[in-house]
């Protein structure tokens, strides 16, 4: 019977003990203290942490009292990346006295003045403080530069059954303010209002100074002035930027003033994201050079915008280096990063972890276990209700991709990369299960195929009971050609296998090929036909990648190995293999065959200057040469051995992205943007000359519509917005009434995300048929602004896209 009475031998008492207040930049100590019910130390551990009260309005802070964790209902997870503050308001630094600043443009220069930076919501973190039975532990804290109120929180435990949990604030202020006013992000061509908002927090009015610059930009107007406060009442300063056609990476804008009372000052540095106006213009090709030779690249042919050229090439001896360089370029470089597109990064670089070089071509020698670890989060936040992997947060897994999952994992422990366990047997029992014929969430048509798919990764983890070995082998006339390949994997990594069964099952692969004669020489000829759910990504490159694995592990001397593997070779284009899926599957695959150099050989590239002379040897297997000039680019081989390069040019198109025209090519895409006043039918906002106008403040909906003419599976839909918009994210637990749209999708996708530059929509399948999006949008800053095309794209059918026409919209005031 519940009497109500309070559990106080269950609990912990929490005190955190912190100031109350603190200058931005400070270094804090905090110190926790546990007692029991009456107030003697207690020993214990405990998690501590502190979060901007900003990042808690997004969202309802749940309870801090551990009991609510012991039974919970399983929560969704999400990434939340709160950038409010990259151009509004993050606030000052330290004071610092000195610098009479006779001249203003002198002033404006200095460099004396702290510069407020670092504005991360979450300055500290730590699951695990260890108390000891004094009941004390004391942590130091750096605060970060942002003026806010930080909350403080700490959940605590002592033994089995002691619980507890306390919070606090920290007020962080200073006496004056330096709050730029600014847009999320800029794209090149765009003109815009900038301002600076100058606050006094503590002390008297009265004159002061005021500076902003912004070295990337074109400004307009006094950048240094004298400024006057009156108490309480605060002092704007605006400007117009304009930023080059030629900008890229981010503009660095700086924010000063100072009271000339006490010299108390204020300094922000903000870096604004600079965001591309439209896609660049990527173009590949694959060229032998024989013995002797010299190859001329001819220049690109297309006016592109200054500073935005550049052509790589990759040389290499072995044409497989140039095919794992292309698949490695194509993983780094894929723009939506669903499970499956970060896994096969993932994949990439950690089977080629041991090979410095290739992956130094591809710009990943520093990354691999980074991925590793961000790859397994990404897996973990993408676990549906019922265990399985799905290709997006919160939508359906799939068997498939579960095993594509605990796969790689088993692989990266064995690289000797640090896993989670936990997850890694999670997914293990999860396929455990799959591999019952009664199990409810395999694809209808596919049963066996992710059985066997489940079945290859367990072996690969060391889990595979061998019963389910013979009872597939016995089955392999009505198993895919993949299918057939793993399970010949999969037998010759058990250790007592069946030498008889394991034959059949190679026999029955080889059956599967068609080979043909030519000059005398084997060479592949295709597979036999099959069909298969496209929602878990087919693909001729991952059948035959399978093989190559099987062939290496069973019948290396046999002479159609080394013809399936030139085949798989043959497959790989400048771009890789034509999906991330594919291109991870191959470069598995022939990660190991790779050939060294046996003697030096001198290769020579010019471009209009002086010859530039590398060297192929044993250590440096590639060499690449990368140019910022659209000369003709010559290759010499200066060896008596073939060579084959690749070479990557890309540049932005000199015409603005405003100007892009729509294109078609198996889906159509258009946007429409529509003004929204309370109590008046939605206003239709035309185009008028490539010229969308609004006024600041409006409120504004955005559709676009999608005509799909068949049924198709992954689909990728991404509306790029005009960087004077504030987007407003319907699905935020703070979010107004007016940021909900008046129509949903007309299919809920399976994943949504609305960022500060573009709002993205993606489905695991799209029946035939015409949809219908809608968002809301704030126009916020003053100035002429440029909206890429929208795009929608299979993610996995090479070329098969849609983009809108760009325009120009202009906010007035």
């Amino acid at each position: 019977m519940d009497r109500g009475d309070a559990p106080v031998k269950n609990i912990v008492n929490v005190k955190i003990e912190h100031p109350a207040k603190a200058r931005p930049g400070d270094a804090i100590e905090v110190a926790l203290r546990l007692s029991d019910d009456a107030g003697k130390p207690l020993a214990g551990e405990a998690t501590f942490w502190m979060v901007d009260q900003a990042v808690l309005s997004l969202a309802k802070e749940r309870p801090l009292d551990p009991l609510s964790d012991f039974i919970v209902e399983r929560e969704t997870k999400m990434a939340a990346r709160d950038t409010r503050n990259m151009a509004f308001g993050v606030i000052p630094l330290e004071e610092i006295a000195g610098g009479d600043g006779d001249e203003l443009q002198e002033w404006g220069a200095e460099n004396n003045i702290s510069v407020r930076k670092n504005f991360t919501p979450v300055p500290i973190y730590l699951p695990s403080v260890k108390i000891g039975p004094d009941g004390v532990a004391k942590i130091k804290v750096q605060l970060p530069d942002t003026l806010t109120v930080f909350k403080l929180r700490a959940k605590a435990v002592s033994g089995p059954d002691r619980f507890g949990a306390a919070g606090g604030e920290i007020l962080i202020r200073q006496a004056l303010v330096a709050q730029p006013a600014l847009p999320r992000f800029i794209r090149p061509g765009d003109s815009f209002d900038i301002g600076l908002v100058a606050r006094i927090v503590e002390g008297p009015g009265g004159a002061g100074k005021a500076s902003i610059t912004a070295p990337a930009l074109t400004l307009s107007g006094e950048t240094s002035r004298k400024i006057e406060w009156t108490q309480n009442r605060p002092v704007r300063i605006d400007l117009h930027a304009a930023a080059p056609a030629q900008l890229a990476g981010d503009a660095t804008l700086g924010f000063r003033i100072e009271r000339d009372a006490d010299h108390a000052k204020d300094a922000v540095e903000i870096a604004v994201p600079v965001k591309q106006d439209r896609e660049a213009t990527r173009r590949f090709e694959l060229v032998e050079i024989a013995p002797g030779e010299t190859k001329t690249l001819a220049r690109a042919g297309e006016q592109s915008r200054p500073g935005s050229f550049s052509r790589e090439t990759i040389v290499a001896a072995d044409p497989s280096l140039i095919k794992l360089v292309a698949g490695l370029n194509a993983l780094v470089e894929y723009p939506y990063g669903c499970t499956e597109q970060r896994l096969s990064l993932a994949r990439g670089g950690l089977a080629l972890k041991s090979f410095g070089p290739i992956l130094a071509a591809a710009g990943l020698e520093d990354r691999v276990s980074a991925n590793v670890k961000s790859t397994a989060q990404i897996i973990d936040q993408s676990i549906d209700a019922d265990g399985l992997v799905a290709f997006w947060p919160r939508s359906r897994g799939t068997v498939s991709l579960t095993a594509w999952s605990y796969d790689f994992l088993a692989r990266a422990e064995r690289a000797g990369e640090p896993i989670d366990k936990t997850l890694s047997e999670r997914l293990a029992n999860i396929l455990k299960l799959s591999l019952r014929s009664d199990y409810p969430r395999l694809l209808s048509g596919d049963e066996l195929r992710e059985r066997v798919e489940a079945l290859a990764a367990l072996a690969e983890g060391g889990k595979l009971d061998d019963s389910y070995v013979a009872e597939f082998s016995r089955r392999a006339d009505f198993l895919p050609n993949i299918s057939v390949a793993q399970m010949a994997s999969a037998a010759a990594l058990l250790p007592n296998v069946d030498q008889r069964a394991l034959a059949a099952l190679i026999d029955t692969m080889w059956s599967r090929v068609k080979f043909a004669n030519r000059n005398g020489v084997q060479v592949y000829a295709g597979q036999a036909a099959e069909s298969a759910s496209p929602i878990i990504l087919p693909s001729e490159t991952r059948s035959l990648a399978e093989m190559v694995r099987a062939a290496a592990l069973t019948a290396s001397g046999d002479p159609r190995a080394n013809a399936l593997r030139d085949a798989l070779l043959r497959l790989g284009e400048g771009d890789g293999w034509g999906t991330t899926n594919a291109d991870a599957a191959a470069i598995e695959a022939l990660a190991e065959g790779w050939r060294r150099p046996t003697a030096p050989i001198g290769v020579t590239f010019n471009d209009g200057g002086q010859d530039r002379a590398l060297t192929l040897d044993a250590n440096t297997p590639v060499v690449r040469h990368v140019s910022s000039s659209d000369a003709p680019l010559k290759i010499a081989n200066g060896s008596n051995a073939p060579l084959v390069a690749m070479i990557e040019t890309s540049y932005m198109p000199a015409e603005p992205g405003a100007k892009a025209q729509a294109t078609s090519d198996g889906f159509t895409i258009t946007r429409q943007g529509w003004r929204i006043e309370s109590g008046k039918a939605p206003e239709k906002i035309d185009v008028r000359d490539g010229v969308l106008q609004v006024k600041q403040g409006d409120l504004i909906e955005e559709t676009a519509e999608v005509v799909n003419p068949e049924d198709r599976t992954h689909i990728a839909i991404s509306i790029p917005l005009a960087a004077g918009f504030e987007p407003l994210n319907p699905n935020l637990a703070t979010a107004p009434a007016e940021a909900q749209p008046s129509i949903a999708p007309t299919l809920p996708p399976s994943w949504v995300s609305y960022g500060d530059d573009r709002v993205f929509y993606a489905y695991d399948s799209l029946p035939k048929g015409t949809y219908r999006f809608a968002f809301r949008l704030r126009a916020q800053t003053a100035g002429a602004y440029t909206q890429p095309p929208a795009i929608v794209e299979a993610m996995y059918k090479k070329g098969l896209r849609a983009t809108s026409a760009g325009a120009r919209v202009e906010i007035g005031k």
